[in-house]
């Protein structure tokens, strides 16, 4: 992995959406990783250190984004800088009820959503936000 790139996560259970999220960035010059599940993105949100999470709430089989995100979100770590790092990680939900959900996504400390289906300029403009912002 190239310590220069930025680096992103995207937890979603289906593959054709990983795909284009990872193509699209890795266009733009980001290093993107993936998971298909909440147990597998909390993994790489360990290990590989994403700079941002674009998470899928709903996944049918595993661990779902809300999951996920209560376990970054309450993160206990002996190394009081990589605790607050895995807490304080960006994360932008993506979802098919984004308007009915957002009171939730506010209280559980998202950086913002993307309502699926989804245009992938209107998501790299969301992460390069964040990402300016950090």
């Amino acid at each position: 992995m190239s310590e220069n790139k930025r680096r992103l996560l995207i937890i979603d259970d289906e593959d054709d959406v990983c795909q284009i999220v990872k193509e699209k960035f890795e266009s733009l010059g980001y290093e993107v990783l993936y998971a298909h599940d909440g147990a597998e993105g909390f993994i790489k949100t360990e290990q590989g250190k994403p700079e941002c999470v674009m998470l899928d709430i709903r996944i049918p089989r595993g661990e779902d984004g809300l999951t996920y995100l209560r376990k970054i979100r309450s993160y206990r770590h002996d190394d009081l800088q990589e605790q607050t790092r895995v807490r304080k990680t960006p994360v932008i939900m993506l979802t098919g009820a984004g308007a009915t959900m957002q009171p939730l996504f506010e209280l559980e400390g998202i950086s913002g959503f993307i309502e699926k289906p989804f245009d992938l300029a209107n998501l790299q403009s969301k992460v390069e936000h964040i990402l300016k912002i950090r």
